[in-house]
């Protein structure tokens, strides 16, 4: 087995060493500074700005070995752990120090301060105001840094990154209300023992709030740097993926992907030799994207038979290094995340040889009979850690969504067992529209065909949602979300979609455009199609019915049959709001108009306006800005 060597960084950094020392060479500058010593205050900024380097390239070097070697081993993590605590506590001892000071000096004043507290002839500050804020400002910086911890924890890069600049943002203040506060102070730290203590503690608590602002602005950029390339090996050397490939490659394999034990010649619970295997099958037509994932991930063959095509990776070294780790750092989300943990204990079995003993025969029969019963399974066990993201939704689509053009409308299907899942892409689409998230359909099995399964099948067929929502949404943001040759469907589709959402189906030339794209998209696209058609330009009648006035008519973000008061979608369900925010649901516009005893005109107009009538305003549930920006 081919072992793999790189230098540690951190292991081997020169940095905390010189960290220490710049500590101690800052401590004695401080100290021969406050006894006068000529040159203390140079000797003070010389070892200050050594200190700040010494945490730059220090965070610099963990950063790179974490998320650019692929080395942040357990023996680094333990010392960063041992290294905060024992920080934490230096932190505390040196603050109970200080607050020793201040309350054995106040709570038993000294004859030589007149043995009162504070000191005569100090002005103190007024705690209400300045210190009252920056304690404020204390604790929520203490609150957003929580927040930024556990958002880090759940992978949730926006909040983190939110909660980290909030973070500095008040640290930022906090330290120039801290500076405010001395200008402004009647007394200097050379006033006895009230100022000694006062600026020794609230500085020193200063110096405090800025080291972590350069911490955490350091945790920012590691952050971010986590959707940097996550790191591989394999025979060919170190290579690295991007997380958003990653994404879309675990979607793609919960549609497409299949993890398989094969046992040669089984008979009798006896069989010669074992062949684990990861593969994805495709039409023909999607041959370069199988090269594709081949080049991406280094390893694996392509076999082409007739129409069909193969990816397939069987080799030990590749499984062992490539796509174990990837599976098991980025879990799937169907049923097939079981299928891989009986795969991933069949592989373990390779790594030290154990499957050619017996007893490890024999758990690799077990392995290989779970796997059968696995898929035969139609209930799994409840999972509530499914990630369901955009690039995930973008592999996922290109293996089991549907552009279809039957009713114009986004479509997946799949067998029953995948039930769990697809209540959870219901719940994103939802909360991406905040009004509407498809069609959950539950179909049984046909007991007049062979091999017929209970199915799930969920559609999104509004077509505002469709327009206002799902095309920008698989239209991506600089990185590609889908891959495979659904791309050219997407594109054809959404012109429909535009088409039936501004009415031009109405019109004959935007019916022949329709007809045309029809005839071109899923089945009609693939080479081996019989019926498959010439390909013909559409780009100048496309242009033409575009410049035409629609037969429908925007109004307020609710589509009306041009030049006339008539809804589009007769079927609405409204929404009548009071000034309290209390909602009341009607299924249709009449039902509406009769409980509110308002004619349907009356009530159009107040949906268009968005004038309160009788202290109600209306709106549809359906409708969905144009301008809703997408959460990435």
């Amino acid at each position: 087995m081919t072992k793999f060597y790189s230098y540690h960084l951190v292991e081997n950094s020169p940095w905390p060493l010189f960290g220490s020392l710049s500590c101690f060479v800052l401590t004695i500058s401080g100290v021969l500074f406050m006894k006068g010593f000529q040159y203390g205050l140079i000797l003070l900024y010389i070892s200050l700005v050594l200190l700040v380097l010494t945490f730059f390239f220090w965070f610099r070097d963990i950063i790179r070995e974490a998320t650019f070697q692929g080395h942040h081993t357990h023996k680094v993590r333990k010392g960063l752990q041992l290294g905060m605590i024992l920080f934490i506590v230096s932190e505390i001892c040196f603050f109970v120090a200080f607050f020793w000071a201040y309350f054995h000096s106040s709570l038993t004043p000294a004859v030589e301060l007149g043995a009162i507290w504070p000191p005569k002839g100090i002005a103190i500050l007024n705690p209400w105001n300045v210190p009252l804020l920056n304690t404020v400002l204390l604790l929520s910086s203490g609150a957003t840094v929580t927040w930024a911890h556990f958002a880090i924890i759940a992978n949730n890069r926006r909040e983190a990154i939110l909660a980290l600049c909030l973070t500095i943002l008040f640290a930022i203040i906090f330290t120039a209300l801290q500076g405010y506060e001395y200008y402004e102070a009647a007394f200097t730290i050379a006033d006895g023992v009230y100022g000694s203590t006062f600026f020794m503690a609230t500085g020193f608590h200063g110096l405090y709030m800025i080291a972590p602002t350069k911490f955490i602005y350091q945790q920012k950029y590691y952050f971010s740097s986590i959707h940097h390339p996550f790191i591989l090996h394999s025979t060919k050397g170190q290579f690295s993926l991007d997380h958003s490939f990653i994404q879309w490659l675990i979607g793609f394999t919960d549609a497409e992907g299949n993890f398989n034990i094969s046992l040669r010649n089984l008979n009798n619970n006896y069989y010669n030799s074992v062949m684990l295997t990861f593969q994805i099958g495709l039409h023909i037509d999607d041959l370069e994207i199988l090269k594709f994932i081949q080049k991406k991930l280094n390893c694996g063959h392509i076999s082409i038979s007739d129409s069909k095509c193969n990816y397939f990776v069987n080799d030990q070294t590749s499984l062992i290094f490539i796509i174990l780790p990837i599976f098991k750092n980025f879990s799937l989300n169907s049923s097939k995340y079981f299928q891989f943990l009986i795969f991933q204990k069949a592989v373990n079995l390779l790594i030290n040889k154990f499957h050619l003993t017996q007893q490890g025969r024999l758990l690799m029969l077990q392995y290989y009979h779970e796997m059968i019963y696995n898929n035969s399974l139609s209930t799994f066990p409840s999972r509530t850690s499914l990630n369901i993201n955009k690039f995930w939704l973008g592999g996922f689509t290109d293996g089991d969504g549907c552009f279809s053009t039957n009713k114009v409308r986004l479509k997946y299907e799949n067998h029953y067992k995948e039930h769990p899942l697809f209540l959870k892409i219901q719940e994103f689409f939802f909360n991406l529209t905040t009004v509407y998230g498809g069609n959950l359909i539950i179909t049984k099995s046909r007991p007049n065909r062979i091999n017929s399964n209970p199915t799930v099948v969920l559609e999104l067929n509004q077509v505002k949602v469709l327009k206002n929502v799902i095309i920008p949404f698989f239209l991506g943001d600089n990185l590609p979300i889908l891959y495979t040759k659904k791309i050219k469907d997407y594109h054809d589709w959404s012109i429909l979609v535009h088409l039936y959402f501004y009415g031009y189906h109405l019109m004959s030339d935007g019916l022949d455009i329709i007809n045309i794209l029809k005839s071109r998209m899923n089945n009609f696209r693939l080479s081996t199609n019989v019926y498959k058609k010439e390909e013909k330009n559409i780009d100048e009648k496309l242009i033409y019915i575009l410049n035409c006035p629609s037969p429908y008519e925007i109004k307020n973000g609710i589509r009306f049959i041009r030049n006339t008061d008539k809804l589009v979608a007769e079927k609405v369900k409204i929404i009548a709001i009071d000034k309290n925010n209390n909602k009341k649901n009607f299924t249709n516009i009449t039902e509406c108009s009769i409980f509110f005893n308002i004619s349907k005109s009356i009530l159009k107009d107040h949906l268009v306006t968005g004038q309160f009538y009788n202290n109600y305003r209306f709106t549809i549930e359906e409708r969905v800005d144009d301008e809703r920006k997408i959460d990435k």
